[in-house]
C-alpha cells in the first residue's frame, strides 16, 4: 500500500448532524489520515444545488483531486454509504477500498413513500437543523428512491467491508444484498448496534474499521 493510498475519506449519512465522524477522524491507525466533508449537493450553505449520487460522485473525485490523493480509502454511513457505491461504480482507479455500513441497493418504494410522508409534515426548522431546507430534503429523498446498485455490484474490486447494527433491521438484508453482490467483500453484522452507531457507539466502531484497515495487504509493510 503506496503512502498515498492512506487517506479515508469518510461520508456521513443525511441529516448526520456536526462533525459526526470526530471520533473515527481521532482514531485512524497509525500512518493513516481522514477527511469528513459534506456530501455535495446537500448542504445549502457549502454546496448549493439538485443532490444526485452521480454529480456527489464527481464533485468528490474532484476534491480529491484538490488535495492530491490519488486513491482514498472510503467509509460512507447510510447516505454516505450509497454515495460510496456511486463513487466506486464511476471512478474505481480513486478507491482503495469500501466500508459501507447501513448502505443499501434498492431502497423499497413503500418505506420512501413513508419517509417522505414525514417529511412534508415536519416543521422547516428540523431541516434547518440538518444544514438544508425541506425541499433539498425531499429531494434528496426522490433521488434516494430512484436508486439502484442491482446488476452493477459486480464491478467492484476493491477491498469492502459491510457492516450493519443488528438493531438497524431496516439495512440488514440490504447490507447481505451488497456484501453478496460485491465480489469478496466481508459482511459483519453488529450485535446491539443501530444505524449511526458511528456516533452511538463511537469506540466500537472505530476499532472496527482500523482492524479492516490494517489488515489490508500492504498495510503494514515497511513505507506504507
Amino acid at each position: 500500500m503506496a503512502a498515498d493510498d492512506k487517506t479515508v475519506l469518510f461520508l456521513p449519512g443525511l441529516g448526520a448532524g456536526v462533525d459526526p465522524w470526530a471520533a473515527q477522524l481521532g482514531a485512524l491507525p497509525a500512518g493513516f489520515t481522514g477527511l469528513a466533508p459534506e456530501i455535495p449537493g446537500l448542504s445549502e450553505a457549502a454546496t448549493p444545488g439538485r443532490f444526485t449520487f452521480a454529480g456527489a460522485a464527481l464533485a468528490l473525485r474532484d476534491l480529491l483531486d484538490e488535495h492530491g490523493i490519488e486513491r482514498a480509502h472510503v467509509c460512507g454511513l447510510s447516505l454516505g454509504g450509497m454515495t460510496a457505491t456511486q463513487l466506486a461504480l464511476d471512478f474505481p482507479e480513486r478507491i482503495a477500498s469500501l466500508v459501507l455500513s447501513g448502505s443499501q441497493v434498492r431502497p423499497h418504494p413503500a418505506l420512501m413513500a413513508i419517509l417522505r410522508t414525514v417529511v412534508r409534515v415536519l416543521p422547516e426548522s428540523h431541516a434547518e437543523r440538518m444544514g438544508m431546507t425541506k425541499a433539498m430534503w425531499l429531494g434528496a429523498l426522490r433521488v434516494v428512491a430512484d436508486l439502484n446498485f442491482r446488476g452493477r455490484l459486480g464491478s467492484i474490486q476493491v477491498p469492502t467491508l459491510v457492516l450493519c447494527g443488528s438493531l438497524d433491521v431496516v439495512n440488514i438484508l440490504p447490507a447481505r444484498e451488497l456484501a453478496a453482490g460485491i465480489p469478496n467483500a466481508e459482511l459483519r453484522i453488529v450485535p446491539r448496534a443501530g444505524h449511526p452507531w458511528n456516533v452511538e457507539r463511537p469506540e466500537l466502531f472505530s476499532q472496527t474499521i482500523a482492524d479492516f484497515y490494517t489488515r489490508l495487504p500492504g498495510s503494514n509493510s515497511p513505507g506504507a
